[in-house]
């Protein structure tokens, strides 16, 4: 390990600029609390048309799968099928080859 191979070192004040571009972005990250006459009238009328919408999105989920399920290629792509089986596993096969690069090089 050389130090001639290692990257400069980020000057301080550029460490200092981004600590307080964090600090000035943290307070529109959260969502304030909501008062209580906002929390009554959101309860009253928000809140069962909240769940009338999860409810009619849990029922198009519901009937969507096995439409996915049975989703085909394209005529044209037909041939490539076993190829596209095949595809879902290959980030697998990299991150093994990854280990197996690592496991080479005595995991330096």
């Amino acid at each position: 390990y050389s130090l001639e191979m290692a990257g400069r070192r980020a000057s301080p004040l550029l460490v200092i600029a981004i600590a307080a571009c964090g600090l000035w972005m943290l307070p529109g990250t959260f969502v304030p609390p909501m008062s209580a006459n906002v929390r009554a009238t959101t309860t009253s009328h928000g809140a069962s048309s909240m769940e009338d919408t999860a409810k009619l999105s849990a029922l198009v989920a519901t009937l969507a799968v096995p439409q996915a399920a049975e989703a085909r290629l394209p005529d044209e792509f037909v041939a490539f099928a076993p190829i596209v089986d095949v595809l879902p596993i290959l980030p697998v096969f990299f991150l093994l080859l990854a280990f197996l690069w690592q496991a080479s090089v005595g995991f330096r």
